[in-house]
């Protein structure tokens, strides 16, 4: 033991061998400590929220301070302390800012103005709170990322959406997530209002049984945080956050793990698999900052600490299209405000275009800007659409369509509605953020429920439509119908292929699309076809046909039928939501196995169509 002894000289020799096993002793303790911590910390905020329990703070810190000393003896007794770092990246971090924290929280007394009103004690508990929530979720992370090595991708993709709702419903049934009117509902009735909320806000649809905020909210600020987390996780997708995890804590990802996300995003291939994950949390996180500032301003009035909340709150929201909102009536006469149609609307649109299409268009853009200002030499410079792939050029073009188109026949059919005597601005504000909202978010300036039949039918084949591959929104998406106009259109000029862009679209990429359709028309039916039978004709069916698809599609909007439905009616939305997230089709594959290729081939015969 020469470097101990050199070390510490003034240790008996019996005295350095037990320092040097010490971290092997701590190291069983470092995961039922880290759950208990965890649990006390849900304890501490889901059942006494208002004062701090010491007993629980307690837990907490101990849990931080062995876990802390347990990385600070293995790097301390290392051989190599920068290897040790670089091997053990994400605990080192983690205990070092807490280490950090900590001795500023003593020395100096707390120092954010959350604390302010608290004693270094409080601070101290908050602190570890935090970090032990951090490490948590890495733990998590780090389960999925090694489950996707050895699992099928669709399987390891609706179960983790599966289990995030589970945990989500049982997060928001402890007593800290409720406000004291949702305190007073039996506790069937919690459960059924959390399973609802939580599935909701996992799948970004926004459809809610109970107000998220404003007078008559159902949820505490806690219980708020925590649907604010499920559909920031459900927005970005648990084996993105789990992949991006793998690749900051420096491990390079199996094959699989590529594949499993190439499957998922389906913008990249394998060998751009690193660059986007990284780029995709730190691009949601830079966008949704941004239009936190922005929108925060629509609570002036509020204090710094609240206004700050809103801010954040509806950023994320908007930009993962989950629609909840924590005014009550979500953005009702808020429609002419800048921060609504020009902030909101744009969270929006960027969350709905997908991750890998806002990158590519971002690169293609700034290559197309430094090359416009250089010389053009003996080549002419390629334009920014010829920069896009099929897929992204598709994407955009049918964006601007939908938004564009749905913006105009929303004014028209409402123009001769109720609203039509409203100022011309009020009209074109309101109809072009109904068209973003529509196919994606879920918020509302106008009420959903005083709509024209004609708009609501119309606002029905958006909603069907949905957002892009790759993006927080659902529907069958905006590829699919594309490449079934394509396909009508080969069709009538006689052509056998797909083609576009003087690019041929391949034959199985057709019929995806067309089976995504079709799905998509079955579970909007039957999903339609049960809320009508529990209903017995209650609602009209028009209202009922738009929640259906609005649930199908994790829209969102609604004509204030969600809460008055039955609780058999509830549950069928709640699986129509998910079914909607996942897609019928991964659903399809997580639950079959894919039998190998036919090595033969049956005759040929025509039939007859019509």
């Amino acid at each position: 033991m020469p470097k101990l002894k050199a070390r510490w000289r003034w240790l008996s020799m019996e005295g350095r061998r037990r320092l040097a096993n010490l971290p092997e002793a701590l190291e069983p303790w470092q995961t039922p400590l880290l759950l208990t911590g965890l649990l006390t910390t849900l304890l501490q905020h889901g059942i006494q929220h208002r004062d701090v329990e010491w007993e629980f703070g307690l837990v907490t810190c101990l849990a931080m301070l062995i876990r802390a000393t347990t990385i600070g003896l293995q790097a301390w007794l290392a051989d190599d302390a920068r290897q040790f770092f670089l091997a053990n990246p994400r605990p080192c971090i983690i205990t070092s800012l807490w280490s950090l924290g900590a001795l500023v929280l003593l020395v100096c007394g707390p120092v954010l103005p959350v604390w302010f009103s608290s004693g270094r004690g409080a601070a101290l508990v908050a602190w570890s709170e935090m970090f032990l929530l951090l490490a948590g979720a890495a733990r998590l992370l780090s389960f999925v990322s090694r489950t996707m090595r050895s699992r099928h991708p669709a399987l390891v993709f609706v179960v983790s959406f599966l289990g995030m709702i589970l945990v989500g419903a049982a997060l928001l049934m402890l007593p800290g997530s409720l406000s004291e009117k949702g305190q007073q509902l039996p506790a069937l009735d919690r459960a059924r209002v959390a399973l609802f909320t939580s599935t909701s806000a996992s799948c970004v649809t926004g459809l809610i049984v109970a107000p998220t905020g404003g007078p008559d909210a159902n949820w505490s600020r806690f219980g708020q945080a925590v649907i604010m987390t499920l559909f920031q996780i459900g927005g970005l997708g648990m084996m993105t956050l789990s992949t991006t995890f793998a690749l900051l804590a420096g491990r390079r990802l199996a094959f699989q793990e590529s594949v499993a996300v190439t499957e998922v995003t389906e913008a990249v291939t394998i060998r751009e698999v690193r660059h986007l994950m990284i780029a995709i949390v730190g691009f949601t996180l830079a966008c949704e900052a941004t239009g936190a500032v922005f929108l925060s301003t629509l609570w002036s009035d509020l204090p710094l600490g609240e206004r700050a909340f809103f801010g954040v709150f509806h950023s994320v929201s908007a930009f993962c299209n989950a629609g909840f909102s924590l005014t009550g009536r979500s953005f009702m006469d808020l429609g002419g405000r800048w921060q609504i149609w020009g902030v909101a609307s744009t969270l929006i649109i960027v969350g709905g275009l997908g991750f890998g299409t806002m990158m590519t268009f971002v690169k293609a853009a700034s290559a197309s800007i430094r090359q416009s200002h250089s010389d053009r030499g003996l080549f002419k410079h390629r334009r920014l659409a010829e920069r896009l792939t099929l897929t992204q050029r598709l994407v955009v073009r049918t964006t601007l369509v939908l938004l564009f188109g749905g913006a105009f026949g929303y004014w028209l059919l409402e123009s001769v509605g109720v609203n039509s005597t409203d100022p011309f601005g009020t009209r074109v504000s309101e109809a072009w953020f109904q068209s973003v909202t529509f196919r994606t978010a879920g918020f509302n300036t106008v009420d959903h429920g005083a709509l024209q039949p004609a708009t609501k039918l119309f606002a029905i084949g958006l909603m069907f439509i949905g957002a892009s591959p790759g993006s927080t929104g659902g529907g069958i998406k905006t590829v699919a119908l594309a490449i079934s106009v394509l396909s009508v259109l080969s069709i009538l000029r006689g052509r056998r292929n797909v083609e576009c862009h003087g690019r041929q679209i391949p034959d199985e990429q057709v019929r995806y699309a067309f089976v995504i359709v079709a799905m998509g028309l079955v579970c909007t039916m039957i999903s339609t076809l049960l809320l009508t039978l529990f209903e017995r004709s209650q609602f009209d069916f028009l209202d009922i046909l738009f929640e259906s698809t609005s649930a199908f599609a994790t829209v969102g909007v609604s004509t204030g039928l969600t809460s008055e439905l039955s609780g058999a009616s509830q549950l069928v939305v709640i699986v129509t939501m998910f079914l909607g997230r996942v897609g019928p089709l991964t659903l399809l594959l997580a639950l079959t196995r894919t039998s190998g290729t036919a090595w033969y081939q049956y005759p040929e015969e025509r039939v007859a169509l019509g």
